[in-house]
């Protein structure tokens, strides 16, 4: 869900007392769990909080998996908690017990079923409610879990919230909807344990949101990550050299937050869509979608269909032509952030917050 701020100042005018009464109704709620008038429920092992403050893609799903990957490689048998947005289904859906998808989309939603698929060791549950997610995630035999976009999910105790930040817009223009794409007031700043500032090979924090956090969370330790393109993959899973497919014609198709980072990502990897077609985030395609896609291709002469991992579990046997999966990793580029990370779930003493690395 994307809401695109009306142009103009008499516009911002008038909307911006719908947008005031929205951030007061979100820091009451805030309020309300701080103070323990809401209560909030502590899982029976560690949970990491992965989440952002915008409505648009700060590569959290890449992050995840990154973390998944390397506390497996410490040691840990982390799960992956989400609530699945765009499924049909209700209640707690185990998406992977540890060995792949057991469930489509429809039911499991896009994400987690893209996150079984690239990490098909690594247990994945959905619900909606994340605390009794959080349950069947402790009864698949996981010490550590990842929860994926819990950022506005206060329900659950966590305890490490990481809040991501796009580096090159870190506070979406700084308003609420419906004038803009802030998901909470600045003040949310407040709750996290640490930030990092995503994508940040495509640009600076801006003065602004620096300022910002100084505000609202001063001494926060401050990471900078990466994300970048990991190379393309088919429909079994095979690597697909960049220039096999720079040499023919292909259309590009995300149903993601941010479409703008998906033409971004392909410029990185020195490919040009004849077409992209961008549709809203966490889409179904329909059979008019697909039939959108096919005269696309046609009228391009394209013989590839391009898309992100999410979508990727949606359109595959779905469309004629192959469809080919643009892949993402994560850098973090200060080594500090993982002994941070760990003393934060093993309970040992916190490094000092003066010790955090900013991005410069």
């Amino acid at each position: 869900m994307r809401f695109n701020g009306l142009a103009g100042p008499i516009a911002r005018a008038a909307l911006a007392p719908l947008s005031a009464l929205y951030g007061r109704a979100l820091e009451a709620r805030a309020g309300l769990y701080r103070s323990g008038s809401f209560a909030s429920r502590r899982a029976a092992c560690p949970v990491i909080s992965v989440g952002n403050l915008t409505f648009g893609g700060t590569g959290k799903t890449p992050f995840v998996e990154f973390l998944a990957r390397r506390l497996r490689f410490e040691g840990k048998r982390p799960s992956i908690l989400s609530r699945g947005y765009g499924r049909r289904s209700k209640g707690v859906i185990v998406v992977s017990r540890g060995e792949g998808p057991l469930v489509g989309p429809d039911e499991g939603g896009d994400e987690p079923v893209a996150i079984a698929k690239r990490l098909p060791a690594v247990p994945v549950v959905a619900a909606e409610r994340r605390v009794e997610g959080a349950q069947a995630a402790i009864e698949l035999g996981t010490d550590v879990i990842l929860l994926d976009d819990g950022y506005q999910h206060l329900a659950l105790d966590r305890d490490v919230n990481l809040l991501l930040l796009d580096a090159a817009d870190p506070l979406g223009g700084g308003r609420l909807p419906p004038s803009g794409r802030l998901r909470e007031p600045l003040s949310a700043l407040a709750r996290a344990d640490a930030v990092v500032f995503t994508r940040a090979n495509r640009g600076d924090p801006s003065a602004t949101a620096r300022a910002a956090l100084d505000r609202w969370n001063p001494g926060v330790p401050t990471f900078s990550a990466r994300i970048r393109a990991a190379g393309l993959r088919d429909e079994q899973g095979a690597a697909v050299p960049s220039a096999r497919l720079s040499a023919r014609r292909f259309v590009a198709v995300c149903g993601i937050a941010n479409p703008a980072s998906f033409t971004a990502t392909l410029a990185e990897l020195d490919l040009s869509a004849e077409e992209v077609l961008a549709f809203r985030d966490h889409h179904r395609y329909t059979r008019r979608d697909l039939e959108r896609i096919r005269r696309a291709a046609d009228r391009t002469g394209s013989a590839w269909i391009l898309t992100t991992e999410k979508d990727s579990v949606k359109l595959e046997g779905k469309t004629l032509l192959p469809v080919v999966t643009v892949r993402l990793d994560v850098e973090v580029a200060e080594p500090e952030f993982f002994p941070f990370l760990l003393s934060r779930i093993s309970g040992e003493p916190e490094r000092p917050r003066t010790a955090s690395a900013r991005p410069t």
